[in-house]
């Protein structure tokens, strides 16, 4: 009989290692984070992986030399590691922009195509197409997938509030707004700050490394392993804390939304909403003064017209 679509009908979820982001400043320790998964083969830039030289790598100095390399692996029937790191994002951003470059045969991205944006729109798609084979390498030989990003600071000032500093993956926004959507596990490392009274003084105190898990108005996060916000960030058990959270927690519950919950988030992102003009920041404004008057279901619904609006 022949195979039918019909037949590769399945029920629940598969049960495959984590397809993560880990976002973090400089020195944080993403790269040892990642050279702590299980079986690591890490694709790094050359001057990458200072101090962690006994782990494998592979450095392409092309885009196509990357491509051909993921052909490769998605073709082998089995692989001698578990976990494929690419270190970093925006590394590998710079290797897709220059391939671009050199096809359209122009020095910078903006010009490619005859600008207007055409080259990071290109970028992006490049990029959704080596997502798309890593999905599939990921399914095929049952591999986690672990991308690293620097980040950088950016300024915010709402209309009408005061402004605000917040991190930020590195690269252009087509290219880092794939980035947050694609993992199951947008992570966000940053040292632990605590503010106590020294002689009637505060005093801004640092501790240790956390992972955050969950979004905040200085970082982007999220998760879809109803992870617990932060988890520790150890040079020994970053990564083992993350699996051992994903486990342990896959089979709860997920705590059901309230319209508390909801209205405290719209307040909290509101302020990074990009309107595209002042007809919809008015009418968004206008929503947002009945904000207590609304349902949950309109909530819901106004949360992820918000959440577009900040990408």
């Amino acid at each position: 009989m022949a195979t039918t679509f019909l037949s590769k009908i399945k029920k629940g979820v598969e049960d495959l290692p984590p397809r993560a982001t880990l976002c973090g400043p400089e020195g944080i320790g993403k790269s040892t984070f990642g050279a702590n998964a299980p079986i690591p083969l890490f694709i790094a830039a050359e001057d990458g992986l200072t101090g962690l030289e006994h782990v494998d790598r592979f450095t392409p100095s092309t885009f196509e030399e990357l491509k051909t390399f993921l052909n490769e692996i998605e073709a082998e029937l089995s692989l001698s590691f578990k976990t494929l790191v690419i270190d970093t994002v925006d590394w590998l951003e710079r290797l897709i922009q220059a391939s671009l470059c050199k096809q359209g045969g122009v020095k910078f991205i903006e010009d490619y195509a005859k600008g207007f944006g055409k080259g990071h729109a290109a970028s992006a798609a490049e990029l959704t197409s080596m997502l798309a084979q890593l999905d599939r390498i990921r399914h095929k030989h049952r591999i986690g997938i672990l991308l690293l990003s620097h980040v950088h600071i950016k300024s915010h000032t709402p209309p009408g509030s005061d402004p605000f500093d917040r991190y930020e993956m590195k690269g252009n926004k087509s290219f880092t707004g794939i980035l947050r959507e694609w993992p199951d596990a947008c992570l966000f490392a940053v040292y632990e700050t605590f503010i106590t009274k020294d002689k009637g003084n505060e005093k801004v105190i640092g501790g240790g490394r956390i992972i955050h898990t969950t979004w905040a108005p200085g970082w982007d996060a999220k998760n879809r392993y109803n992870l617990p916000d932060p988890l520790p960030l150890d040079r020994e058990r970053g990564y083992t804390a993350l699996l051992e959270a994903i486990e342990e927690n896959k089979t709860k519950p997920v705590a059901p939304l309230t319209v508390e919950f909801l209205r405290e988030r719209i307040r909290t992102l509101s302020p990074l909403a990009k309107f595209t003009s002042d007809e919809q920041e008015l009418k968004f404004n206008e929503w947002l003064k009945k904000l207590d008057e609304h349902d949950i279901k309109q909530l819901k619904a106004g949360l992820g017209t918000l959440e577009k609006l900040t990408e």
